[in-house]
């Protein structure tokens, strides 16, 4: 049989296999889900930052075990929290991977599925997306508890870039909020590190601007440095707030029975980190703990994705992981006594990223394993993604002519392929793929990363790819001001009557003059995801 015809068979049994129910294991555990926003694995005291002060966290470390090689599947926060949910790359997710888009119900989220089997679900802070709930009457993370609110820079600041939503408060409220013995799943979704940032919020959090690492890939001067400063602060606030969650847990008794997770949905927010499928883009923290079910003080090398989070909570439960799902439970990992590299085959992992906003349009795709990382963009003559302004973005285009190897780095154009080792290159900045000596691992790593593109039917590989064109949430998302349709969904999602989105998708159309076949196929899939739920 040709691999290819063995592909398509084995993507049919992927996308529409099912697997067969059991029931919930007796005195299955609860678990607790907190998740940083723009966070990137070295920003933290047990991964070897000496400028941040995260003792909460590393304690984490210390009581459970330590990842050191967790990645996203894609580096952008809707597309990422999708992925996330579902166990399941993002590209595999139609609108799921587009900032502003909407996750279509079709598609299983570890939540639901805890919930089917008598778990109690909830979330606080900012859940999945920024995103439309199109088919879904709640945010899939969970129903939200974000009723207790509480400020504490208020005599600081009269605008604090700090959330005021009081994330353990709301949590020991969701735990009053069930049956007593009943097994819970909590989404805790900090809006921190992301920006805005508020100016001189480092120096209450006695941020050490002399002691701040510099990543290679940016010029070192008081700008970067302050705006680093800025983001590691509030890196410090999150710390805070995870010892408190600690303490709710241990007021009720559930510290022992408890499956607590740590880590972020994407790098920083700075450029060549956030939207790149580059180490800082792509690396984040994951830390584990369960009271005393697991061995403590333990790290581990193995490549994790964080798709893998999905099937391991619903195998930590007892219950059949869905054949949908891409992810593979770490459960193996969470019980074993060993550390460093436990798995015997060196396993990869996959990221991939669409767009970031409406403009942002450059697909990349990539393979990491432990010595190198592969990564393929589709649309090389496109403008990299460089989200999110500020001092350093500005720093960087200001000097463009007097500093222009850092410009290039992050803006510049790329080539259609990039390899990099890893190890020897930790900021991804000497491109190989075009070295004679590494000709042998460019095209294994190529290979592997398309037969798996195919496997896992990525629309980017089967010519499907026009369907995140015609996405109805997507051009909300986008629409311009004044049109009528400038739609901007919060953090915990909002939900259109399809009838007034369809008046307000026709209006937008026939002010911009959009082409009819292309109205029309996005009316289709309107149709199709909206209207069949």
């Amino acid at each position: 049989m040709k691999l290819k015809t063995f592909m398509s068979l084995c993507a049919v049994a992927v996308f529409f296999g099912c697997a067969d129910e059991k029931p919930m294991t007796p005195n299955a555990p609860n678990i607790v889900f907190i998740l940083a926003d723009d966070a990137s694995w070295k920003h933290f005291g047990v991964y070897g930052n000496s400028a941040v002060n995260t003792p909460n966290i590393d304690n984490m470390a210390k009581e459970g075990i330590l990842f050191k090689n967790a990645f996203v599947s894609t580096p952008s926060c809707t597309a990422s929290r999708s992925a996330i949910l579902t166990g399941r790359n993002s590209f595999e997710l139609e609108d799921g991977i587009l900032l502003g888009g909407y996750l279509p119900k079709k598609f299983l989220t570890y939540t639901s599925v805890l919930e089917k089997a008598g778990y109690k679900v909830g979330a606080t802070g900012k859940g999945w997306g920024p995103g439309t709930l199109f088919g879904r009457t709640v945010n899939p993370a969970g129903r939200p508890y974000n009723d207790l609110r509480y400020n504490p820079y208020e005599e600081l600041f009269c605008d604090s870039s700090i959330s005021d939503i009081d994330y353990a408060a709301n949590f020991n409220n969701f735990l009053f909020d069930r049956d007593e013995d009943q097994p819970f799943v909590f989404w805790m979704g900090t809006n921190e590190p992301h920006k805005p940032y508020t100016a001189d919020f480092a120096a209450t959090q006695n941020i050490d601007f002399s002691n701040i690492s510099i990543p290679d890939f940016y010029p070192d001067n008081e700008d970067v440095r302050a705006e680093i400063a800025s983001y590691l602060a509030e890196i410090q606030h999150i710390d805070t707030q995870i010892g408190s969650v600690y303490e709710v847990l241990e007021k009720h008794g559930k510290l022992d029975n408890t499956i607590v997770v740590f880590s972020s949905d994407n790098g920083m927010p700075f450029p060549r980190a956030k939207s790149n499928l580059y180490e800082y883009g792509i690396r984040i923290p994951l830390i584990v703990t369960w009271g005393n079910k697991i061995k403590k003080n333990r790290s581990v090398d193995d490549l994790i994705s964080l798709t893998d989070l999905a099937p391991t909570f619903i195998d930590a439960a007892g219950l059949s992981i869905p054949s949908s799902m891409s992810g593979k439970s770490f459960m193996d990992l969470l019980l074993s006594d060993q550390s460093g590299q436990v798995r015997a085959k060196d396993n990869h992992v996959y990221t991939a990223i669409e767009r970031h906003g409406r403009q942002s349009l450059y697909p990349s795709r990539s393979i990491r394993s432990q010595d190198f990382q592969l990564i393929w963009n589709a649309l090389p003559e496109n403008n990299p993604i460089a989200v999110d302004g500020g001092p350093i973005k500005d720093v960087l285009i200001n000097n463009k002519v007097s500093q222009p190897y850092y410009y290039k780095l992050a803006i510049g154009k790329r080539p259609e392929y990039e390899l990099y080792d890893v190890k020897a290159d930790p900021y991804n900045m000497d491109n190989l793929s075009e070295d004679p000596l590494y000709q042998d691992v460019l095209y294994e790593l190529k290979s592997q990363l398309f037969q798996y593109l195919e496997l896992r039917q990525d629309p980017r590989i089967t010519g499907k790819q026009d369907l995140w064109q015609f996405s109805p949430a997507f051009i909300l998302w986008s629409g311009e001001k004044g049109s009528g349709v400038n739609y901007a969904p919060n953090a915990q999602g909002q939900n259109i009557p399809p009838a007034r989105m369809k008046r307000m998708l026709i209006e937008y159309y026939r002010k911009n003059e959009y082409d009819p076949a292309f109205v029309s196929q996005v009316m289709d899939r309107l149709e199709q995801n909206v209207d069949s739920f």
